[in-house]
């Protein structure tokens, strides 16, 4: 029998991988973790007043995973929903910069010139096979970003966009 995935109800966000008879045990241990770090992020707060932001941020997160709980799900139940997370957003306009810092922060994965149109991948991924993916139109202002499977083209921003078939 596989392993099932501890994961949050409310995001997904893999807690750790269990036997069927350690579920409910796992399932404890995930809230006192979270549970832990509400306590950190709450005298964070205090204790670094100039990261409040940071620390506030943190505090809402985690507190949203407490309330939603934990579930077991198959490894392909959790694929399934990172899929639908990640790539059922669809492609935003950002700026000149933003698409310039992307390109220069680490060596892009996939870079693309099209003619009409180029495209990379940030060199580090999201999560599994999910990367932020950018596209500069050329002949236009118009830059765009997307979170792609950078295994699968259909995914990719320039087919979100219609520029490719």
């Amino acid at each position: 029998m596989e392993n099932l995935i501890i994961v949050s109800k409310n995001n997904n966000e893999l807690f750790t991988s269990c036997k069927h008879e350690q579920v409910q045990a796992e399932i404890e241990r995930a809230k006192e973790f979270y549970a832990s770090d509400l306590k950190v992020y709450k005298k964070h707060l205090i204790n670094f007043p100039d990261m409040a932001d940071h620390w506030e941020k943190q505090i809402k997160h985690t507190s949203d995973i407490l309330a939603a709980g934990f579930e077991a799900v198959t490894w392909e139940e959790y694929q399934k929903r990172e899929a639908n997370k990640w790539l059922s957003k669809t492609a935003t306009e950002c700026t000149a910069e933003e698409y310039n810092r992307q390109l220069d922060i680490l060596p892009p994965l996939n870079y693309i010139n099209m003619g009409a149109y180029t495209i990379f991948h940030v060199g580090e991924c999201t999560t599994m096979s999910y990367y932020a993916q950018y596209i500069h139109i050329h002949g236009t202002n118009k830059y765009y970003s997307a979170t792609t499977d950078i295994c699968d083209r259909s995914t990719w921003i320039d087919k979100l966009l219609g520029l490719r078939k």
